[in-house]
């Protein structure tokens, strides 16, 4: 469903446009106050928002710069009497995507919003295409001169070149089974077609059939465009099914009807859609544990695992952590970084470290470690191994942990309570990122982001 924010001092109009795209399966928010919207605007954002050009206080060219500043992406749509036109081509021309002329037809105004959001959609469409193919994703390689990490990589040399094999890769999280995926289907002759990447977990469930199969227009509500899903972005290519024991039961069953037949129908659609891709699946949870457990079903596991890879966790091949750091190092260099070294204690260290987050939790220790060093080496001190929420001073000494002011004290506090409550929770959905945030009441990207800012790992 596509969110709509409609401004405009006339409340009786404001009234008319919102029944007319609440009918129409918009969700859809009024205001009169062009101040109340940019406060709004800074809390939640929308798909469209629609705005009268002259109103008292701020005026729409205004506040369609304030929108742009608060949301860059934001789609908006002026309306405005006949005898402004001018002034809403400038509008234009500042970034808003259309406009209305006053008095307007239901039709026509419904004309334009459809634009506006086709428009969007496009636009979406294509960021999202531009990630899954890989188009904007960094080349990491896979490092590793342990035995474990070598045997991984000859038979990543061998099933690439068989095309068609379904792959099963488990392992903790942060050990990189994402990088041996995109390793299989860039070593292999699908590699000049699309790499598809779906988050299992990250998928609502009761959009994940289409998120797999595609819709078709006026599937459900909202459903305004027909719109392919990831099976059909992959054809030639590879489809990279990650955190796959998050899958309910019920979207098992589809799953393993295009794993066998390669065929599948869109939502709402009755043609069935053939194509030709390669399935690799990960996840970090057991999943024999959890097909006996009743959790996932045995049949789809069995078609998943035609070949397995194990990835072991950073703490059994720790003669790689040498090479990690020094990739990471010389990464963080090249982004604008200080050039920095680990010293000896530090390497000792981290040698004695048993990395519960692995190689993602070894990234970012190192990568705080630089941007807190002060010198060229980074020591113990800068690492910071069992505190995983510090202070950070501005001084020479150790900063003091007792807070000084009452503010202060507030501040840490609710720090804390907030790190606490958002540990619980990971831990109470087993670190399904989708439920914890569901339970918390914020979206996916608050809570990706709160997890990153406390450094937070599932062996915290």
């Amino acid at each position: 469903m596509h969110s709509v924010l409609i401004i405009d001092d006339e409340k009786v109009q404001a009234g008319i446009l919102w029944e007319i795209l609440s009918h129409e399966g918009f969700d859809v928010t009024t205001l009169t106050d062009p101040q109340q919207a940019l406060s709004l605007v800074q809390k939640q954002s929308f798909d469209l928002v629609i705005t009268d050009l002259k109103m008292p206080k701020v005026d729409g060219l205004e506040l369609l710069e304030r929108l742009r500043k608060i949301q860059p992406d934001v789609t908006v749509v002026i309306m405005t009497a006949y005898g402004t036109i001018e002034t809403a081509v400038r509008a234009m021309r500042k970034g808003a995507f259309d406009y209305v002329t006053k008095p307007f037809s239901k039709e026509e105004f419904l004309i334009t919003v459809q634009r506006a959001i086709t428009n969007l959609e496009i636009i979406r469409e294509n960021r999202y295409l531009k990630q899954e193919l890989g188009l904007d994703q960094p080349s990491t390689p896979l490092l590793g001169k342990s035995q474990a990490m070598q045997r991984i990589l000859r038979v990543i040399g061998k099933i690439a070149q068989d095309d068609k094999a379904t792959v099963l890769i488990q392992g903790e999280t942060g050990t990189g089974k994402d990088l041996i995926a995109r390793a299989i289907h860039q070593m292999s002759p699908r590699k000049d077609f699309p790499f598809i990447v779906v988050n299992c977990a990250a998928v609502p469930e009761g959009l994940m059939e289409s998120e797999f199969f595609g819709h078709e227009r006026g599937a459900f509500t909202g459903a305004m465009l027909a719109k392919p899903g990831r099976f059909e972005l992959a054809d030639r290519g590879s489809l990279f099914l990650d955190e796959i024991a998050e899958l309910d039961n019920n979207i098992q069953g589809k799953l393993l009807r295009v794993v066998q037949t390669r065929e599948f129908e869109r939502v709402g659609g009755t043609r069935t859609h053939r194509v030709n891709v390669r399935v690799i699946a990960a996840t970090n949870k057991n999943l024999q544990d959890e097909v006996r457990a009743g959790r996932f079903r045995e049949d789809l596991f069995y078609r998943l695992n035609v070949v397995p890879i194990l990835v072991p966790p950073l703490r059994e091949r720790k003669e790689d952590i040498p090479l990690f750091i020094e990739y990471f190092l010389e990464k963080f260099h090249s982004e604008g970084k200080p050039r920095m070294q680990l010293s000896q204690e530090g390497l000792q260290a981290f040698m004695e470290y048993d990395f519960p987050g692995n190689v993602r939790e070894l990234e970012n220790l190192l990568e705080r470690a630089v941007i807190l060093s002060d010198g060229r080496f980074i020591t113990p001190r800068e690492l910071h191994l069992r505190s995983p929420s510090i202070a950070i001073s501005g001084g020479e000494s150790p900063p003091d942990p007792r807070p000084r002011t009452l503010r202060e004290v507030g501040r840490k506090a609710a720090e804390e309570a907030e790190r606490t409550l958002l540990l619980e929770t990971l831990r109470k959905h087993n670190w399904n990122r989708v439920k914890a945030a569901k339970n918390l009441g914020i979206d996916y990207k608050t809570l990706r982001r709160k997890i990153r800012l406390f450094h937070l790992t599932p062996g915290d």
